[in-house]
């Protein structure tokens, strides 16, 4: 039975054509919108310009009080040599006047040494001088300190070396002594003016210091002041700008296509209410075109479900009708074979012999097919209750005794739990489980089959595991199909219905099935029960066939055509 090709619906007659060459409208920006960066950054450029100031006021500051740390080192380094060319004078006349007393020769050491310091220090501080006033005083010093050597210092020590009485006459002439005192009263002037200037470098430093804090203070508050109103404005506006975008981009996602985005003045808000603008005109015709399209998708999906009602209809039929004549044919093949046997050539019972095992094969195909049927026939409409799943299982082993029997197989099954469930569709699961684990056994290897159970999250999961042939990984998927077989029909029996049936079974629970297997070590398959299955469960989803079959019509009973022997 062929599928009907759908029918081809016409465009939508409200629908323009899709892509046909729009203009892209978007609205006319106002003269007078600004730019984002503009309204952000413009408001700032006072606030900017005040920190600029700050920063330049603190540099300022910074620099003269640098200046004023270099007056007042240098001021220091002067005051040091000061100091020191008075301990220099003190020397010189210390160690003179000790060798004038003494005459020991020794006094003159330090005199020497005084003399040669004041040279150095003087040349040091005339070098640094802050001015020439103060180089002129050094200059001074110095003179006055060579011309004491010269008149007083020399002579004295000269007489010394004659008689006390010559050098104590020259001493009390007093040049020495005036001549010192004029030298240590230009250096405690030069003292009194150096440290005046120290203390003025100081006390500039002092007020750049205060100048550059309360400058900097004051612009920061005022900064700060500034920043604060001019960000509350230009949040303010674009708070505004944006609100009243989102409200007319809500109504646009509302349906309310034809509705107008206000105008903010702002180019980017503008621009993107005129994307909006193309957007919604976009959904609007792409909504159409869905529309259209959901419409012949309906329509397709209704003949494709009629379709497949007809199909699994027709299959059922098909099956349930040709098991009669098939009943007839194997009845008349198995007469011949016991009236005949012997009597006809040995091609001829070979002839008969096949047709016995084809009606047979045909046979099995039949019942499979028709279980394939039943099963699918009932989606939709079965009911769900709870089902003790230890007794389903034994209840199919029992079907499966003479089976187990032959083949000396050990089937253990303890401790199954009750699952909400449909009974005659969790019989056929267990049953094409357990029965493919007997029936593809190794060879020289008895079968031991296990059945159990473990708790999941939100659902029940079942493991039929067995010490079989084992199955390919690549063959993992392709034995759910229908008809297939992955051995020939001379090695094991069967259709290859029975796991099509368990996938659909187990689906129709809401449930999945999946296999773990080693080649030449066995099987496990497992399935999933999940804890809330409603009432009506969904059609699986690995058939093609969703729809639900049409009510099968009466089969009538075919007379019996077998003869009598």
């Amino acid at each position: 039975m062929s599928v009907p090709a759908p029918e081809v619906q016409p465009e939508h007659p409200h629908l323009p054509p899709a892509h046909a060459g729009h203009t892209r409208t978007l609205p006319t920006q106002s003269p007078h919108a600004r730019s984002l960066a503009d309204l952000l950054l413009r408001p700032f450029l006072l606030p900017f310009l005040l920190l600029g100031m700050v920063a330049l006021a603190v540099i300022g500051g910074v620099n003269l009080n640098a200046q004023a740390a270099r007056q007042v080192t240098q001021a220091q380094s002067r005051l040091i040599l000061i100091n020191a060319l008075a301990r220099d004078t003190s020397d010189l006349e210390s160690g003179q006047r000790g060798y004038v007393i003494t005459g020991q020769a020794d006094y003159l050491k330090p005199y020497l040494d005084g003399m040669i310091a004041f040279e150095d220090h003087a040349r040091e501080l005339a070098a640094m001088s802050a001015g020439p006033r103060q180089y002129d005083s050094t200059q001074q010093a110095l003179a006055l300190l060579r011309k004491w050597r010269e008149t007083a210092a020399e002579p004295e020590i000269a007489a010394r070396r004659n008689s006390l009485e010559d050098a104590v006459n020259l001493v009390g002439d007093g040049t020495g002594k005036r001549l010192l005192d004029e030298v240590r009263s230009h250096l405690n002037l030069m003292r009194d003016r150096e440290n005046n200037r120290l203390q003025s470098a100081v006390a500039s430093s002092t007020q750049a210091l205060r100048t550059v804090r309360l400058l900097t203070l004051l612009g920061l508050i005022l900064g700060a002041l500034l920043f604060v109103v001019t960000a509350i404005r230009a949040a303010r506006r674009v708070t505004a700008a944006l609100t009243d975008l989102t409200a007319g981009t809500r109504e646009i996602a509302a349906g309310q296509y034809g509705a107008r985005l206000p105008r903010s003045h702002i180019r980017e808000i503008d621009d993107l209410s005129g994307q909006v603008h193309e957007m919604a005109r976009a959904v609007q015709e792409r909504e159409q075109a869905l529309a259209a399209s959901a419409h012949r998708l309906e329509l397709t999906n209704e003949q494709l479900q009629r379709s497949n009602r007809e199909l699994e209809q027709f299959a059922y039929v098909a099956s349930h009708d040709l098991q009669e004549p098939l009943r007839t044919i194997g009845s008349y093949t198995e007469l011949l074979a016991r009236r005949y046997q012997g009597q006809l050539d040995a091609r001829a019972d070979q002839y008969i012999a096949f047709t016995i095992s084809a009606t047979e094969r045909l046979k099995t195909l039949i019942q499979d097919l028709l279980a394939f049927s039943r099963v699918r026939q009932g989606q939709g409409q079965r009911t769900f209750a709870p089902v003790d799943t230890q007794a389903t299982v034994q209840h199919v082993l029992e079907d499966l005794a003479v089976q187990i029997g032959e083949t000396g197989a050990q089937v253990s099954a303890a401790e199954l739990p009750t699952v909400r469930a449909n009974a005659e569709l969790l019989r056929h699961v267990f049953q094409n489980l357990i029965g493919n684990a007997l029936k593809f056994h190794a060879p020289g290897r008895p079968p031991r089959v296990t059945v159990s159970a473990t708790r999941e999250p939100g659902r029940t999961a079942f493991h039929v595991q067995d010490n079989g042939i084992g199955i390919e990984p690549q063959y993992f998927e392709r034995i759910f199909g229908v008809f297939q077989r992955l051995h020939g029909v001379g090695e094991y029996s069967g259709s290859g219905i029975g796991l099509a049936v368990t996938r659909s079974a187990v689906e129709q629970h809401g449930g999945e099935l999946w296999l773990d297997s080693v080649p030449g070590a066995g099987t496990t398959f497992h399935f999933s029960l999940p804890d809330t299955v409603p009432d009506s469960a969904a059609a699986p989803q690995s058939q093609p066939s969703p729809g639900q079959p049409a009510q099968s019509r009466p089969v009538q009973s075919q007379p019996s055509q077998e003869p009598s022997a």
